[in-house]
């Protein structure tokens, strides 16, 4: 029996990472490296994928509050839309004005799923915030009957699912691990990022089927992986050529280079502000 190349056995991955078969069903898979490897810019690359290749589909993505705003690295405003719930205490920011708050700074507000989905254009990311991070877990929820496509791109799932919840939270975790494993029978993408596997909570973490790994990462053994620690620790971090990734599926691996760099936008060094963030 032939072996496939990592190369070509990568883009047999990527591909089934982003093709729409109803048959095969979603999937739910987890970016992980170390700080400055791609993992956000991983998200944003499919995020343009899908609007180039998927522009009928709609794309929810999941910002870190009282951080810079990573979506402006993809470019053109059009791109991109905010939208913030109506009881959320947001403010956004300029960094390159001593934090002073963006007045005029244009965005959509909404009360219920219902109204944020249909103020939300396919072809172009939706960035949402709630009032806290937890909501993003009963809104991933109402989108498994959305009854089409749809893709989550989660900027650091551990704000949301953080490892070591207890009481109502970790009773909150164990049913959204639980839909989680369904993702695989609906019609949704879920992809996150995290620095380390170890801060998102294991129930959740361990219904992830896709994995990608930049250099800094740590094998989820755990979850079954195939990749040795080696082979993670010898991936190509290249300011001009992109960073490799190892990416995995149910133990069948390959490699990719993410040529595709989204640098800052030294222009847009704004966040999204919200007082109560260390508390939730």
């Amino acid at each position: 029996m032939k072996h496939l190349d990592t190369k070509t056995q990568g883009q047999k991955l990527w591909h089934r990472l982003v093709e729409r078969n109803i048959d095969h069903g979603g999937i739910l898979g987890e970016v992980t490296g170390a700080m400055g490897t791609s993992k956000t810019g991983c998200l944003l690359f499919l995020a343009d994928f899908i609007m180039q290749n998927r522009p009928f589909e709609r794309i929810f993505f999941r910002e870190q509050v009282n951080a810079p705003l990573q979506v402006f690295k993809i470019g053109e405003a059009s791109k991109y839309t905010f939208f913030v719930k109506n009881d959320a205490e947001i403010a956004f920011r300029d960094r390159n004005k001593k934090l002073e708050i963006i007045e005029e700074f244009p965005y959509e507000t909404f009360d219920t799923y219902e109204e944020l989905w249909e103020k939300s254009k396919p072809g172009n990311v939706s960035v949402v915030f709630f009032k806290t991070d937890a909501e993003w877990m009963d809104f991933i929820d109402w989108l498994r009957n959305a009854g089409e496509w749809v893709n989550v791109l989660v900027d650091e799932m551990a704000d949301i699912v953080p490892n070591g919840a207890g009481g109502t939270t970790y009773k909150r975790i164990e049913k959204f691990a639980n839909t989680m494993g369904a993702v695989r029978r609906c019609m949704m993408n879920v992809m996150y990022n995290t620095q380390s596997i170890a801060d998102v909570h294991w129930k959740v973490r361990h219904k992830a089927m896709f994995h990608v790994y930049f250099r800094g990462a740590k094998p989820d053994k755990r979850g079954g992986s195939s990749i040795k620690q080696k082979a993670i620790n010898s991936l190509d971090v290249n300011e001009k050529k992109g960073n490799e990734a190892w990416i995995e599926m149910f133990g069948v691996y390959g490699k990719l280079r993410f040529s595709q760099i989204y640098r800052p936008n030294p222009d847009y060094h704004i966040e999204a502000y919200r007082p109560d963030f260390e508390e939730t």
